[in-house]
């Protein structure tokens, strides 16, 4: 872990590396997001819980339209959506995935439960998108 501005990023090391960490370095391993209030997971951390795990009521598919929008940073309608979980609140941070379950941003739910997938509303706020990182590389 790092500690910047009060919050730490958390990473994720093979076990081999253990002995390593005695000498207290700096940054080791994937950074998988940040401890604030609450885990906020990074786009590494985003795409790495979906290759690793079942989908859960923290994750929101949306379509091909909805896909190139996240991309550059735009906020999701909700005729957007594919599929969402009825257990969402309001408030909520999801992952963002496409069509073919690859991560492509993280957001933050604007309304609970079915409401998020009212016509002509933005319901997710997109907060992080995997687009940024090519953007800033051109």
């Amino acid at each position: 872990m790092i500690q910047e501005n009060s919050s730490k990023i958390v990473c994720v090391m093979p076990a081999e590396l253990e002995v390593i960490t005695r000498m207290q370095p700096y940054h080791m391993g994937l950074a998988i997001g940040e401890l604030k209030k609450q885990f906020v997971p990074s786009m590494a951390g985003a795409d790495l819980f979906v290759r690793s795990g079942k989908r859960n009521e923290f994750y929101i598919i949306v379509n091909e339209n909805a896909e190139k929008l996240v991309l550059y940073g735009r906020d999701i309608m909700g005729e957007s959506i594919v599929e969402a979980s009825d257990t969402l609140g309001e408030n909520e941070l999801v992952i963002l995935l496409n069509s073919r379950l690859e991560a492509i941003g993280i957001g933050r739910t604007r309304f609970a439960g079915r409401s998020i997938l009212r016509k002509g509303k933005v319901t997710v706020t997109t907060l992080n998108d995997a687009g940024y990182y090519l953007r800033e590389e051109g």
